[in-house]
């Protein structure tokens, strides 16, 4: 066995052991783990080391089962496949419909146990899962005398603190994103169309071969919007930046199962008052941020520091300001006092969120995105980057987006 599969095989038997030690807690006789390469939490793939998105079958005792979603992937393994690109589980089978789950429970006898459940909800915006339903109800609906626990947040909770490798790939997909955004800053201009910005950005995400499960992308004078742009899915057509334009980009970078995230504003003058506010308002919270982000601080104390360079009339906020990284676990309010947003009154249910996993003590190793946004009227400005917590303090990884950048002055 060479030292590389040596290696493996521990950090395999140590993360394995961790789990049972989390269930014998817990009282489960078994987990069920859902990842999910869409959502950006592929928390499989901590059990497996393997391509994300599939289920696991993990029993307190015996040997545990993989369920590929993606058959044609398994078809990838064979018997010449290297040790090291094969999953850490032998017993590899493909489907995760409801009927092979419940075979597969069966199989282990544990149609009367306790079994943890993860996928039912419990992070970033899928609060209320990725199991499909029918899948699900299947599963209970066959097995009346087992029972099932959600422990989506507590399974997480086993990673926040990430290891020395997976620390390595966070700061690479950093650096690969700071280069997105030198792209995106030399591409932005009036006159050019957004999709010639988004299709940079890409450029160096593929080049580099990192995984991008998505890439918001939104411009204007005065947008508040946020999400995927709209034309990729046939919903009208991409802007053509004008000036006083402000464009705003969420950009995700994913390395070896963990993940670095920007948010990266770039102004076209003449810049507005309004937006400028809106920039520095954003910057002084991320200081803020960096001030607080530090061993022994409780998260919501970190919050609260950047919430209070922005209580004041007429500023409101859209997406949070802060959230732990991989996983997507404790996330700060959203929409905070969004009815400073004129027009309000058009649209329905607009509310707020609450802060989530406020009383996690921070400790070295865990990952944040600064993510500081700043809205005045229908301006809204969005900047930051990954930060590590380190045993002194934390390690900022990107400069360029965590602050607006202006055309022809940066």
């Amino acid at each position: 066995m060479s030292d590389r599969d040596g290696n493996r095989s521990k950090e395999r038997d140590r993360r394995w052991q961790r789990v049972r030690e989390f269930m014998k807690k817990r009282g489960l006789d078994a987990l069920v783990v859902a990842g999910s390469r869409f959502h950006g939490e592929p928390l499989d793939r901590y059990l497996t080391e393997w391509i994300p998105g599939n289920l696991v079958i993990f029993p307190l005792e015996g040997e545990p089962t993989l369920l590929v979603s993606m058959i044609p992937e398994m078809l990838g393994l064979r018997p010449d496949t290297p040790e090291e690109e094969r999953p850490w589980i032998k017993d590899i089978r493909g489907g995760v419909r409801g009927a092979i789950i419940l075979a597969v429970l069966q199989e282990k006898g544990l149609e009367r146990s306790r079994v943890g459940v993860v996928g039912l909800g419990g992070l970033r915006t899928a609060w209320e899962g990725w199991i499909p339903f029918r899948t699900w109800e299947r599963v209970i609906s066959r097995l009346p005398d087992c029972r099932f626990e959600d422990v989506t947040s507590g399974f997480a909770e086993l990673f926040l603190v990430r290891s020395s490798e997976d620390l390595a790939q966070v700061r690479r997909g950093a650096q690969v994103l700071e280069e997105a955004c030198e792209a995106m800053f030399k591409a932005t201009r009036a006159g050019v169309s957004e999709l010639e910005i988004y299709a940079g950005i890409h450029h160096v995400l593929a080049r580099h071969g990192v995984y991008s499960p998505m890439l918001i992308l939104r411009s204007g004078p005065d947008n508040t919007s946020w999400g995927e742009p709209p034309w990729l899915f046939g919903v009208g057509k991409p802007r053509v930046l004008q000036p006083g334009d402000v464009v705003l980009a969420e950009i995700f970078a994913s390395c070896g199962g963990v993940e670095a995230q920007v948010q990266m504003a770039v102004a076209i003058p003449p810049v507005s008052s309004v937006d400028t506010e809106c920039a520095q308002l954003a910057r002084r919270s991320y200081e803020e941020g960096l001030r607080n982000l530090r061993p022994g601080k409780k998260f919501a104390e970190v919050v609260a520091a950047m919430e209070a360079v922005l209580d004041r009339p007429g500023v409101w906020y859209l997406t949070p300001l802060i959230h732990s990284m991989n996983p997507m676990l404790c996330i700060g309010p959203t929409g905070v006092r969004i009815d400073s947003l004129p027009g309000k009154d058009a649209y329905r249910q607009l509310g707020s969120s609450r802060i989530r996993g406020g009383e996690l003590v921070l400790e070295p190793g865990m990952v944040f995105e600064l993510e500081p946004n700043a809205c005045l009227e229908r301006h809204r400005v969005n900047i930051g980057g990954t930060v590590i917590i380190t045993e002194k303090g934390n390690e900022p990884l990107n400069e360029l987006p965590t602050q607006m950048c202006l055309v022809g002055k940066n």
